[in-house]
């Protein structure tokens, strides 16, 4: 799992309001040469959480990225070292064997291979009731989204409080 994927996931257990970012507990780092693109470096740095992808390079042992946050237009005028060194945390880093922990819950998500399963236990799920459309049915519990797309439904979620 590249770290550009990892700045991109949260924790999505009922109940929990502060599921980003996620900790890393890394056993197997490797890196991956990946061709440099500056452009595309340039493009995803709007949508990086910053200081989660330094925290999360620093949990895989790489620590050349500096701590706060380079300004947007710096970006777009950067020197090609500072790219690189972007370029290296964000697609070249790859975590291969460890876990992805939630920071509200301490739920650790394994990574086998570089593949983070976030699969959630029944009892994590939010509950949805849903209403058949199509048949005018009474509400239903719906345990999966596959259910949800076939049943072209209205779903409400159960559990967000209305102030």
């Amino acid at each position: 799992m590249r770290l550009i994927t990892h700045n991109m996931l949260s924790c999505n257990i009922k109940g929990v309001t502060n599921g980003f970012p996620l900790k890393i507990e890394a056993e197997k780092v490797v890196e991956k040469e990946v061709d440099f693109n500056p452009d595309f470096l340039r493009h995803m740095f709007a949508k990086i959480e910053w200081k989660a992808l330094v925290e999360a390079a620093r949990s895989m042992g790489y620590a050349e990225l500096p701590e706060d946050s380079p300004d947007a237009t710096v970006i777009e005028s950067a020197d090609e070292t500072f790219l690189r060194k972007l370029h290296h945390a964000l697609l070249e880093l790859h975590l291969e064997e460890g876990a992805l922990v939630c920071p509200e819950t301490g739920r650790k998500f394994p990574v086998n291979k570089g593949i983070p399963n976030m699969l959630l236990h029944e009892d994590e799920v939010k509950q949805t009731v849903c209403i058949d459309l199509r048949k005018g049915n009474e509400p239903t519990r719906i345990r999966s989204p596959k259910d949800r797309v076939l049943m072209q439904d209205v779903c409400i979620d159960l559990s967000l409080q209305v102030p």
